[in-house]
Order: C-alpha cells, then sequence, then structure tokens
C-alpha cells in the first residue's frame, strides 16, 4: 500500500497528539481487517494519507464496569468481547453477535471501533448495540464526545465522524437480571459469511410471566442501526399468547418494505424475517 506517512504511537495521548498535529487526511489502522481490503482493491487508495495504527494500545482495548454500565474499549476484538465474564454477564446478546463475525483469526484482530467506523450495514454487532443502546464515546481534538450509535452512522459506510476523529470506547447500559437474549444471524454458510440478515432480542419477565423488558430489531436490512419503540412495547405488560408473538412478527417484518423500500431481496427477507421472529420469541418463552 502506498502511504504518505505511517504512525505507531505507543499511548493513546500520543496518539491524540500525532491526530491534532497532522494535516491532511488520516486513516486510523485497528485490526485492520477492513482497510487493507480497501488497500488491497486499490494500493494507492491511501497514497495522501497519514495511517495511525492504534490496534492494541492499552487504554482502547479494556472492558469495565461503571455502575449501571459497561465501557468497552473501541480497540477491544470481538473475541475479547465474546469471552468477557462482563459482558456474558450483563450484556450477552453482544457476546453471542461478536461470536458471529467472520473466522475465528478475524475475530482476534478486528475491533468494536472499526466495525462502526466502516459503518457496513452488514455488520453483525449492529442489532446487538441497537437493543442495548450503545452510545459511542469519540475524542475530537481536546474534546471528549458522546454520541448515539444511531447518530454516529448516517447511511451505509457513512458516519458523523470528522478527519482525525477517533473513537475510545462503546458504552452499555447493563442487563437487568432476569433478562433472557438471542442472537441470530442468517448467513448463507455457517462460517466467513457476509449477514444476509441478523436478529437481536432481550426479553424479561416477572414471576407470573408478564413481560416487563422487551426489545428486538434486525441488522443487515436497514441503511444503519434502528430500533421501533412501538413494537417494543406490543408485549409489555402481558402474559404472550401466539396472537402477541404473531402480531411482533408481523409488525417487525413489515419495517423492511417501509424502510428499506422494496428491493429485490424483500420477497425473500420479509417472510423470513417474520418467521425467524416468530420463530425466536417462542424458544425465548418456553417455560
Amino acid at each position: 500500500m502506498k502511504l504518505k506517512r505511517y504512525c505507531k504511537p505507543a499511548s493513546l495521548q500520543e496518539a491524540v497528539q500525532i491526530l491534532r498535529e497532522t494535516e491532511g487526511p488520516v486513516t486510523l489502522l485497528a485490526g485492520g481487517t477492513d482497510v487493507l481490503v480497501y488497500g488491497r482493491e486499490a494500493d494507492d487508495r491511501y497514497a495522501d494519507h497519514t495511517v495511525v495504527d492504534i490496534f492494541g494500545l492499552p487504554e482502547l482495548t479494556g472492558i469495565s464496569e461503571d455502575g449501571d454500565f459497561l465501557v468497552i474499549g473501541a480497540g477491544a476484538t470481538h473475541t475479547q468481547i465474546e469471552q468477557s465474564p462482563l459482558v456474558q454477564r450483563h450484556a450477552d446478546v453482544l457476546a453471542q453477535a461478536c461470536r458471529t463475525v467472520g473466522s475465528l483469526q478475524i475475530r482476534n484482530h478486528a475491533t468494536i471501533g472499526g466495525n462502526i467506523a466502516n459503518a457496513s450495514p452488514a455488520a453483525d454487532t449492529f442489532a446487538a448495540l441497537a437493543v442495548l443502546d450503545a452510545q459511542v464515546e469519540v475524542r475530537r481534538g481536546g474534546e471528549a464526545l458522546t454520541l448515539p450509535l444511531y447518530d454516529v452512522i448516517v447511511r451505509p459506510y457513512a458516519t458523523c465522524l470528522q478527519n482525525g476523529d477517533l473513537i475510545t470506547a462503546v458504552t452499555v447500559k447493563k442487563l437487568p437480571e432476569g433478562c433472557r437474549s438471542r442472537f441470530y444471524k442468517l448467513g448463507r454458510r455457517r462460517a466467513l459469511a457476509i449477514s444476509r440478515m441478523t436478529i437481536a432480542t432481550v426479553l424479561r419477565r416477572d414471576g407470573a410471566g408478564v413481560v416487563q423488558d422487551f426489545r428486538m430489531t434486525m441488522g443487515a436490512t436497514f441503511p444503519q442501526p434502528m430500533m421501533f419503540p412501538e413494537i417494543n412495547a406490543m408485549l409489555v405488560g402481558k402474559r404472550p399468547q401466539e396472537a402477541d408473538v404473531a402480531a411482533v412478527a408481523k409488525a417487525l417484518s413489515a419495517k423492511i418494505p417501509e424502510i428499506a423500500g422494496i428491493r429485490p431481496s424483500t420477497t425473500y427477507k420479509q417472510p423470513v424475517c417474520e418467521k425467524l421472529c416468530a420463530r425466536i420469541l417462542h424458544d425465548m418463552l418456553k417455560g
């Protein structure tokens, strides 16, 4: 790859300093699973870019608790997130999503921050992050910003991030005790597959079986991560029956043509979404 300049800072502070002082376009290199692919497609793509290699910076790789929240460093790999006891306990839907990404080699290198910055509509983590109401922490020069995931990703492969912005962490609220979660990925094969559709679900019931919290959304379907409060409210306060499950599945599948429009894939995705949503809810409501 042709580069204007390559930098490998030893700390977050040094990385921020380089970003503040660099003139011209900057490319941040984390796991490289997207950047290197783009570079192979056109070896002069980054010819006028300063590439700042932030992979492995200790300040960006931690996963910690902060009261009711989990703080996941932007440089944490999908393997680290999948295997984190904190994530498994408090946000397991995200651990499940990270487990579906690419191959083991990719999961060992690809980072959550890179997944967001690349903004692929087929990103495996986005549906899980959406049901967790993820917030993205960004360092912009000397300023620290916290932005909702929905505001960061504005359309496929496009974000609100400015040249030199650095994602430092992703924050999610811990799921309450007793929450069950499911993540389902539909692809052409079981591994190394680009998502055709993902479904993330969180469900909590009381001792009488009444739903207290319900969240369900799709990924790899819409131009950006989306949640639907009116659908999430459909089960709350109920002991769901077959008709309730069918109504939720139908309402969520109806969002596909409403938001994404009528596309060649719609005749496939819409009925598949309805069947998968019903199947997931039946499984989660057993017992």
